[in-house]
């Protein structure tokens, strides 16, 4: 049980410092590789399917934590009438003249 606790700790402490993608890519790969054990033992061929499942669910999981960091960090929002803007180059809402923020803040 120890041995267990202290792997899981190990494991936070590691993801804690991840961006996101590396952190859906560790994700997608524990779920992946658990999947595609399940699905492989029904075959015969648990490990082979640990393995598929793993490389599929890391390269989805990278996509996707990919594409959210890129839509948070692109996003600018106006603090008098809440709209979004994608527009990285935009300082003022062409609405109401209100300097815009980071969707981060």
């Amino acid at each position: 049980m120890k041995k267990y606790l202290m792997v899981s700790f190990f494991v936070l402490v590691i993801m804690g410092g991840c961006t996101t993608v590396q952190k859906g890519a560790g994700i997608g790969a524990v779920g992946g590789g658990g999947l595609g054990a399940i699905i492989g033992h029904q075959s015969g061929h648990t490990g082979e399917g640990a393995l598929i499942g793993a490389g599929a669910g890391a390269l989805a999981g990278a996509l996707i934590g990919d594409a959210m960091e890129q839509n948070k960090s692109v996003v600018k929002f106006c603090p008098k009438c809440g709209r979004r803007f994608k527009d990285t180059n935009m300082t003022y809402c062409p609405y109401d003249g209100t300097e815009l923020r980071s969707a981060e803040e």
